[in-house]
């Protein structure tokens, strides 16, 4: 606890637990069967409620006088999409275990049980207020509810253990570099280090986060090209709906040109999250001759896709065949014919850098639909390669979705 007491008598702190609408008689356990996470607080007497989610406690703030109240509210995950953060619009329907075809979430394997939207046909799409300059919609579509997130709040300070809803952009902003150096460095096709990437710095500071027209780079060599968001960009009511958050920026802890069976969506979360960084193999020829440092998380609002959200996004009736086959391969499986999250069309980038023993400015590419020899496949690609960019970004715990009527999605039919 934080704070002071003047002590009068026994208890100066009382704790009720809810899971939901129902009262608990204690505080749910800790990684439980059933996917219990924490929702909020309340407390009276001004004090308030920080959340600890790896301790699994209450940090109680603000505590200055006796006999002070706080009730703690816990959801299920899928609660938590579909009625914290969803609507009776959107498609609600949990797997179970064996379930494939029919279901439209799934909770993934992993140790976050993060939930997430699964299948080709998904209706998963969200409008967080943004308008094209002809007043049409910017629609999004929602990822999952993703926990144990770090959030980077306001005055610099870190809330842990927090669940968030992952939304991405429905359609491409367009074909651009991830990154791209001089002629001399790296051979001209980047540095695969997020932190610095000119793809970073458009999405964050630049063109796009400000809603602004100029210059994108495109190309080897530092090219850039014209590049517009005065319409599509992001305005200042929607950038205060996104949270700052920690992304995990590792990968493969082996080299990806004889390691590439191994990329399943299990292998690429874990990596994802991992110390490995996109310069590990590389011999300090001249196709990694930088020396930007390397990390492996990044602060920020907004990112990418991960190999990995690609992967756990498959449903179909092979879905479980397809969670074990490396995605290096779907396209010789179809996987990728059941995933919503592939563009028929352009090639899309995500935010994980590739181990390469000769370069040090690959990163993971997932192949578009068309491809007609490696279509849906996660590979590897140059930085400076113009590939489709799908913004990505954590919805702050405090946004609500309300319900909209299936007319305002026009040809979406949301």
């Amino acid at each position: 606890m934080e704070g002071t007491v003047n002590y009068e008598g026994s208890g100066d702190v009382f704790f009720a637990f809810y899971n939901g609408s129902e009262q608990l008689t204690e505080m749910p356990e800790k990684d439980n069967s059933d996917g219990i996470i924490f929702d909020y607080a309340e407390c009276n007497n001004s004090a308030s409620i920080k959340w600890n989610k790896e301790e699994w406690a209450p940090l109680v703030v603000n505590l200055n006088k006796t006999k002070t109240k706080c009730t703690l509210y816990f959801t299920s995950a899928k609660e938590s999409i579909c009625n914290n953060y969803g609507n009776s619009s959107l498609s609600c329907n949990i797997a179970t275990k064996g379930e494939t075809n029919k279901t439209t979430l799934a909770y993934d394997d992993t140790g976050d049980k993060n939930i997430r939207y699964i299948g080709k046909d998904v209706n998963n799409y969200i409008d967080i207020g943004d308008k094209e300059t002809n007043d049409n919609k910017i629609l999004w579509r929602i990822i999952g509810v993703m926990n144990n997130m770090t959030v980077i709040n306001d005055d610099g300070s870190e809330s842990t253990g927090q669940s968030l809803v992952k939304i991405i952009r429905a359609d491409s902003i367009g074909r651009w570099s991830w990154d791209t150096s001089d002629r001399y460095l790296n051979t001209g096709s980047g540095v695969n280090e997020w932190s610095q990437a000119d793809l970073m710095t458009t999405l964050n500071s630049g063109t796009y986060w400000n809603k602004k027209s100029g210059y994108c780079y495109n190309s080897s060599y530092n090219s850039q090209g014209a590049c517009d968001f005065s319409s599509i960009g992001l305005t200042a009511s929607v950038k205060d709906k996104i949270s700052k958050v920690r992304w995990h920026t590792g990968t493969m802890s082996d080299e990806f040109e004889s390691n590439k069976e191994k990329i399943t969506a299990s292998y690429m979360y874990q990596s994802e999250r991992s110390d490995n960084h996109g310069r590990k193999f590389c011999n300090g020829e001249t196709g990694c001759n930088d020396n930007v440092t390397r990390t492996t998380t990044w602060d920020g609002y907004i990112g990418l896709m991960y190999p990995s959200d690609y992967g756990y996004a498959v449903g179909g009736n092979d879905r479980i065949s397809c969670l074990t086959i490396s995605m290096n391969t779907w396209y010789e499986s179809s996987c990728y014919k059941n995933d919503w999250l592939i563009d028929s069309i352009w090639d899309q980038w995500t935010l994980t850098p590739v181990p390469h023993n000769q370069r040090a400015y690959n990163e993971f590419q997932i192949y578009s639909g068309s491809n007609s020899y490696a279509g849906g496949n996660v590979q590897y690609c140059n930085g400076d390669a113009s590939n489709a960019v799908r913004p990505v970004a954590y919805l702050k715990s405090s946004i609500k979705i309300k319900n909209s009527s299936e007319s305002d999605y026009g040809s979406k039919n949301n």
